[in-house]
């Protein structure tokens, strides 16, 4: 069971509950240690669908999002291609949290490759410049959502469509495999390039709630840990926070594309004085099927 602390976040519905978290320090062996992820082997050729499967207790690891903070202050490369040091190379969860970031930065054409000659492929590309330069403000927001989109704290690996109005989630909806995608699941924004307790928030969308309420009545009122769940997995804390429904946080343009803030409500109108309006989400769309192995805890917590 999570253990959840609460944060203030306004006028929130009856359950919405917030989390923040600092991971335990990863301190996996370093000699010649294999990437143990095996996500690494779901290279995808069609983005922007992706693979939700990075462990939480690798991505909330204390080092690792020092690590993280660190690469996006500079360019990610030196000559050659080559990753510039990282303490994130040195461990097995370090590494698959770095394959994570590669694919959400670089778009699929690119490669890098660390000091051993491991290679680190692009995927989505929200941030195809930084191998020359650091990270700007809305490249770190980008990136931070594609990556709390791939947290998975069920351990299961589950297809996800990204979408948002980034250029990186342009396809075409009326085609294949994209059609597969049918049901809206959670939208997430913030940046985990800041340091904080708190550095992203997520949403949980009307579609998600339906669906998951046919197989158990319950789930309704267990959505907000589910979520935490996904995100958090056995971590007891994590930088996560559950805002609620996304149509009490969230405004919409023509598009369906997701304007969200950081409380609920209220945000809107405060947005101008605390600056927590955030146009980086991104939304995710699921298969039918893997709707409960996403959710597994569905009725059961």
């Amino acid at each position: 069971m999570l253990a959840i602390r609460s944060v203030a976040v306004g006028l929130v519905c009856a359950g919405v509950l917030t989390a923040g978290c600092l991971g335990s320090s990863d301190t996996e062996p370093t000699d010649a240690a294999p990437i143990e992820s095996a996500e690494l082997s779901m290279r995808r050729e069609v983005a922007p669908i992706g693979v939700n499967g990075l462990k939480p207790s690798d991505f909330w690891a204390t080092d690792n999002r020092a690590a993280l903070r660190a690469l996006g202050g500079a360019a990610l490369v030196a000559a050659g291609d080559v990753l510039v040091a990282t303490p994130m190379l040195a461990t097995a969860g370090g590494r698959s949290v770095l394959d994570h970031l590669v694919r959400c930065a670089l778009p699929l054409d690119r490669v890098v490759h660390g000091p051993g000659g491991e290679a680190f492929h692009g995927e989505f590309g929200f941030a195809p410049e930084w191998t020359g330069r650091a990270l700007n403000t809305s490249e770190q927001r980008w990136v931070s959502a594609c990556m709390f989109q791939h947290l998975n704290g069920s351990g299961e690996h589950v297809d996800i469509l990204l979408d948002g109005r980034h250029a990186a989630l342009e396809f075409p909806r009326d085609e294949a495999p994209f059609t597969e995608f049918v049901v809206q699941d959670a939208t997430t924004y913030g940046n985990a390039f800041l340091p904080g307790a708190i550095v992203g928030f997520t949403c949980i969308n009307p579609d998600i709630a339906a669906a998951l309420s046919a197989p158990s009545l319950s789930c309704p009122l267990d959505l907000n840990l589910l979520v935490l769940e996904r995100s958090c997995g056995v971590v007891p804390t994590c930088g996560m926070a559950f805002v609620g429904l996304c149509d009490l946080v969230c405004a919409k343009d023509a598009a369906g594309d997701q304007t969200c803030h950081t409380l609920p409500l209220l945000g809107p109108l405060l947005a101008p004085l605390l600056g927590s309006a955030y146009p980086e989400t991104i939304r995710t769309e699921l298969r039918d099927s893997d709707i409960l192995p996403l959710y597994p805890g569905c009725g059961l917590l």
